[in-house]
């Protein structure tokens, strides 16, 4: 019996390369720093601004090395 989709008629996109936590702590200012790490190919965000929740950093953000066309993560005001 035939499958319910033909082979190669759904299109799906390439897995999403994230980079993962390497780092937390505070920020010489004392505000909360992060820095994350992409383990493919070795990306290295440096200290930044932590604006996220926990459960975001360790979801990982997309790797803009990895993943051109998606964009970096974006800080929350």
């Amino acid at each position: 019996m035939p499958g319910l989709f033909p082979p190669g008629a759904l299109p799906r996109r390439l897995p999403m390369i994230r980079m993962h936590v390497a780092d937390a702590g505070h920020l010489p200012g004392g505000a909360k720093g992060i820095r994350f790490e992409c383990a493919t190919c070795g990306h290295d965000t440096g200290w930044i601004s932590d604006s996220w929740t926990i459960t975001e950093n360790r979801r990982g953000h997309p790797c803009p090395v990895c993943n051109p066309e998606a964009q970096a993560p974006k800080h929350r005001s």
